[in-house]
């Protein structure tokens, strides 16, 4: 079969590689589409050590059923699926107490096991939720990111927030966004280096856009806020500059969601974190609810995937993986890839 291979630093190929046969407990699944996610972006850009090559990457994609390993039950060739990107161990104290996307043995498609960057994938069941008629395959392959920002919000205690501010209007940052609204915010801010992308953000719902190189981001939310800060805000970006903001922009009694994972170390003022009694809260990968949330978003249509969504086909996912890690385009945001 066909599949996008990652051989070395540096190089991405399309490859002839075995075709996968399910083990015990898994199912073959034909891939229908598989998103292009930033965080692989970044890894092939910086050479970052959680995803070495030699590989198959995609952990953002959806399909159909093949084949079913021995002893498996629950889904039988023909069904359509949508994969969680996670697969836990289901034995240590995360798994148990049902923080499943925490376990500490937990893998990732395309780092430890072949990925959906290919014609076909092996999956554990434990990993896939039923695909309803009403969802596309383009929406199946964006529900991991979709509930990346469910999973956000869902951290945070604020019901009917005033304003929320998301920092990044990538990907994860557009989807917050449209969670927000979905979830009864009343202002959302959208905050981004990119003038292409800030329209788009305005497009899906934004009242306000912001670039940080023009405007100042605390200044502005604070005077929008009469004074007072933002009720949520989400940073979607994880640089060290985008954390602080984050802080400063949220009022007293704020929550901030970290889910960006661009740098490591951060400083942010401790004062006002203590004094205003600020909550960070770190937001990693989806939970099983979080996938069924992000999939009747989709399904109840209240999730826009125009103008920022493109799809290629699988053949063409070199040239697009590379154009997107060191020259982004400005007419679209997201690359589906269908093989």
């Amino acid at each position: 079969m066909k599949a996008l291979y990652y051989p070395a630093w540096d190089q991405l190929e399309i490859r002839d590689v075995p075709e996968p046969a399910p083990k015990p407990g898994e199912v073959v699944i034909r891939v229908a589409a598989v998103g292009i996610c930033g965080s692989e972006l970044h890894c092939f850009v910086t050479h970052a050590p959680r995803r070495p090559p030699p590989a198959i990457m995609g952990h953002e994609f959806c399909g159909e059923v093949l084949q079913v390993g021995e002893g498996t039950s629950g889904y039988r060739p023909g069904d359509r699926v949508v994969v969680n990107s996670v697969i836990a161990c289901g034995r240590c104290e995360d798994c148990l107490d049902g923080r499943v996307h925490l376990c500490r043995e937990g893998e990732v498609f395309g780092m430890k096991r072949p990925g959906g960057f290919a014609e076909r994938c092996a999956v554990p069941v434990s990993t896939l939720l039923p695909l309803p008629d009403g969802v596309s395959p383009l929406q199946g392959a964006l529900v991991e990111p979709l509930a990346n920002g469910v999973h956000a919000l869902s951290l945070t205690r604020q019901r009917f927030p005033e304003t929320v501010v998301v920092i990044g209007a990538g990907t994860i940052g557009l989807m917050v966004l449209q969670v927000a609204t979905a979830a009864g915010a009343l202002r959302l801010v959208s905050v981004d280096v990119s003038d292409a992308r800030l329209q788009v953000a305005q497009q899906l719902g934004a009242e306000t856009v912001l670039n940080p190189r023009t405007h100042d981001v605390v200044t502005t939310v604070r005077h929008l806020t009469r004074g007072r800060g933002a009720d949520v805000v989400v940073d979607a970006v994880g640089a060290a500059e985008t954390r602080r903001v984050a802080v400063e922009a949220a009022r007293r009694g704020g929550e901030i969601v970290w889910l960006g994972l661009h740098d490591d170390p951060t400083q942010v003022s401790g004062f006002d974190v203590v004094l205003g009694e600020r909550k960070v809260l770190g937001s990693f990968a989806v939970t099983h609810h979080d996938l069924r949330t992000a999939i009747g978003l989709f399904a109840h249509g209240k999730i826009a995937l125009d103008p920022w969504v493109r799809t290629f086909p699988l053949l063409d996912g070199a040239r697009v993986f590379q154009e997107l890690a060191t020259d982004p385009p400005a007419d679209y945001i997201k690359a589906l890839l269908l093989p």
